[in-house]
């Protein structure tokens, strides 16, 4: 081997010019291999990666790997080679070769203690790329609980960061993120439930709730959701339905409100059913992902033989289907059957919609009686507002429920109005808001 060659390029590197040492290193591995041990390899794929050269150095630390299998600096450097060219990629085109990277930084890595502080805090390879693997199957477009569970099951959660990561975004806006631990009960908490595991599900759910003391996301919401829904699969749907109501009160979300329509479903509260479904279609959610609410809604009022207010849930149900090209499953077939419907002559989505919501109203506010006064103040920049009464009692109302051209939302706008259950959040109480709000001109 050439000694001065070697010590010339050591010397290089070690003065961080990587650029000059690189060729020296690469002359003495591809011309002198023979002489050559680990370190002069580790050495050339280090040199490499500074130059961001992640393909070469991942067949450099291959052939190091084979020279000697448990040389940790070696393994730690393949690691971060395979994290960078198979798993950091803007688009996963093969599955099977994604999955393999990871399993390959799992057997040649391992989870670092972020949990620690320390000075100088570098990031962990492993924890990286099972994170991105979490990442990407979590927000594909056909959910599956068990890799994720696999992959969560490869992570320890007390060895994962607890510090939020606080970033400037573009706007100059002070940012922050949920913390890698929180991620992961997140992750696993959701997945446990999808795989119907629903006593692991509100054990580990309980855990996090007792772990954190603030939550990014609303992610307390959702592992309570989680907790609720386990214990109606459990049977015990009477609390499950009180923690769904409670959850109500702080995110007022359609697809809560379906899952309480469900339940009361479930035991045969036909009424209290529909009162849930129907707020949920009223409230704010795009149809596409209502579909199964509106088949709800079909069977609560078939239910009830308001066989002609079921029947254009149906129809917007197979439009949109039919109108994205999705699958029309034998079930809805079944079921435009029953209604007799003809396909050809659906109207389109917006026409039924409009007719959907006349029903939705009539249902929710049928038997009330119509409330009639003025707009008494406008607040929160627009957003909200009080009405007033001709017997002057005065309720809270949101912009977005007026149903008006958005330039009469103004002080001594004559309007009617129904009253819907809400909750003051600050003065933590029940309450009655204004809703359906229509302006009036005599």
């Amino acid at each position: 081997m050439d000694t001065q060659l070697k010590q010339q390029a050591q010397q290089l590197k070690q003065s961080k010019n990587f650029a000059e040492a690189l060729p020296l290193f690469k002359q003495l591995w591809e011309e002198d291999r023979e002489n050559c041990n680990e370190w002069d390899g580790w050495n050339y794929a280090h040199c490499l990666t500074k130059q961001k050269d992640y393909k070469t150095a991942l067949k450099i630390c291959r052939e190091v790997y084979e020279i000697k299998q448990n040389f940790e600096q070696n393994n730690n450097l393949y690691a971060w080679c395979i994290y960078y060219t198979e798993i950091k990629i803007d688009k996963v085109t093969n599955e099977q070769l994604f999955f393999k990277a990871g399993e390959g930084i799992v057997k040649l890595s391992k989870q670092e203690n972020k949990s620690l502080k320390q000075e100088k805090d570098y990031p962990c390879v492993y924890s990286l790329s099972l994170f991105k693997i979490l990442d990407y199957l979590n927000e594909k477009a056909i959910y599956n609980p068990e890799p994720i569970l696999y992959w969560t099951e490869k992570l320890n959660p007390d060895f994962l960061e607890t510090t939020p990561f606080k970033f400037t975004d573009n706007e100059g806006k002070e940012r922050e993120l949920a913390s890698k631990k929180e991620d992961w009960y997140f992750l696993r908490s959701k997945a446990l439930y999808e795989n119907r595991d629903f006593a692991d599900c509100i054990s580990l759910s309980e855990m996090a709730l007792q772990s954190f003391t603030k939550f990014h996301y609303d992610n307390d919401i959702w592992l309570r959701r989680n907790i609720a829904l386990s214990k109606a699969q459990l049977g015990d749907i009477d609390t499950a339905k009180e923690e769904l109501k409670s959850l109500l009160k702080r995110k007022n979300e359609w697809f809560i409100q379906k899952e309480i329509a469900e339940l009361y479903k479930k035991q045969n509260k036909i009424d209290d059913a529909i009162k849930y479904a129907v707020d949920a279609a009223l409230n704010f959610g795009d149809p596409d992902k209502k579909m199964n609410l509106h088949k709800l809604l079909a069977e609560l009022l078939k239910e009830q033989n308001k066989i002609q207010e079921a029947k254009p849930h149906i129809e917007l149900v197979y439009k949109i289907r039919f109108s994205n090209q999705w699958k029309i499953d034998s079930e809805l077939l079944d079921l435009v059957s029953f209604y007799n419907i003809d396909t050809n002559n659906i109207p389109d989505e917006k026409e039924l919609l409009r007719k959907l919501k006349k029903i939705w109203e009539n249902l929710k506010f049928g038997s009330q009686e119509v409330l009639k006064g003025i707009i008494k103040t406008i607040i929160s920049e627009g957003r909200a507002g009080f009405v007033e009464t001709e017997n002057k009692k005065s309720y809270f109302f949101n912009t977005k429920d007026f149903k008006g051209k958005r330039d009469l939302i103004q002080q001594g706008q004559k309007v009617s109005f129904f009253l819907e259950d809400s909750f003051d959040k600050k003065k933590n109480q029940p309450t009655k808001n204004a809703v359906n709000v229509k302006p009036i001109f005599n």
